[in-house]
């Protein structure tokens, strides 16, 4: 791990779920590069401005990486997404079809719908699992401000309880 460059672009990830939460919608935020440490794409959680329920961070990421991305999974190319938070299981499956060669997040989501460990750990997809480096929680600062953003999301009136509770 090049913890240096690592800070680097988890804090560029983080930046993204600030400006997430900014757009009233769930904090989260990831970056993509590539070998040479190029950022290829960056995304950030934009389910709510968007209404479209798949609009997660790591998902908008590997959408904008467009044709690099798709180039990268056929000539074998390594890349890593960075994310704010441990992704869930629809944004594992996409990590796992992009061919990511790296994962590394701030903040494993034990609570939520935290899925890449729990998909991991089912041994149902080892071959790909074998090729990808996990790096959870690398940063204990950096993991504060993802909490604190999460706290911050908690009360937001978009948040999930809070829309439901508007229901009833």
């Amino acid at each position: 791990m090049n913890f240096d460059l690592d800070r680097y672009f988890l804090e560029l990830a983080l930046q993204e779920a600030e400006n997430a939460l900014l757009e009233n919608t769930y904090p989260i935020g990831a970056v993509i590069v590539d070998e040479d440490n190029n950022i290829i794409s960056k995304g950030r959680n934009q389910v709510h401005p968007h209404q479209d329920a798949t609009a997660h961070a790591e998902i908008i990421a590997i959408r904008n990486g467009g044709p690099a991305i798709l180039h990268g999974k056929e000539s074998r190319q390594k890349y890593t997404i960075y994310t704010s938070l441990e992704p869930c299981p629809m944004c594992t499956r996409a990590i796992l079809f992009a061919n990511m060669k790296k994962v590394i997040w701030l903040l494993n989501d034990d609570i939520g719908f935290g899925g890449y460990r729990k998909i991991k750990d089912a041994n149902l997809f080892d071959e790909r699992f074998d090729e990808i480096e996990m790096v959870e929680e690398p940063y204990e600062d950096l993991k504060r401000r993802q909490q604190e953003l999460l706290s911050k999301w908690s009360t937001n009136p978009n948040h999930i309880v809070h829309l439901r509770n508007t229901l009833k």
